[in-house]
């Protein structure tokens, strides 16, 4: 049996969005779609996405950690917007590159 790469939670170096949180956050801003939904019902919140940054930076395991009560089309949104995100630079080990969990809180608000 082949056994499964450790995944990090904490690294020497933790991966990184390319830019830097500031541009992450811009990312963000750009590429959520208010689900209509909970648009009209007046739902707002955070969001926590779980997944992994693999050692090509590329996302994987992506997965609701806590979702927006009733809000089930933010959880989708939140999980839709993680997936087509670029990749990102990936975490280092001992000067190698190894996969790491990263946790994103994800802000619904509306204006």
């Amino acid at each position: 049996e082949e056994a499964k790469p450790e995944i990090f939670t904490v690294v020497e170096e933790m991966p990184e969005y390319p830019g830097g949180m500031g541009d992450l956050m811009k990312y963000l801003q750009n590429n959520i779609n208010y689900p209509q939904v909970e648009k009209e019902a007046g739902i707002q919140g955070k969001v926590f996405v779980k997944f992994v940054v693999q050692p090509d930076g590329a996302i994987s395991n992506t997965e609701v950690l806590r979702g927006v009560a009733g809000g089930e089309g933010l959880s989708k949104e939140a999980i839709r917007v993680v997936k087509s995100m670029p990749k990102w630079k990936p975490g280092k080990q001992n000067g190698r590159t190894v996969p790491v969990y990263f946790n994103l809180p994800i802000n619904f608000k509306l204006n």
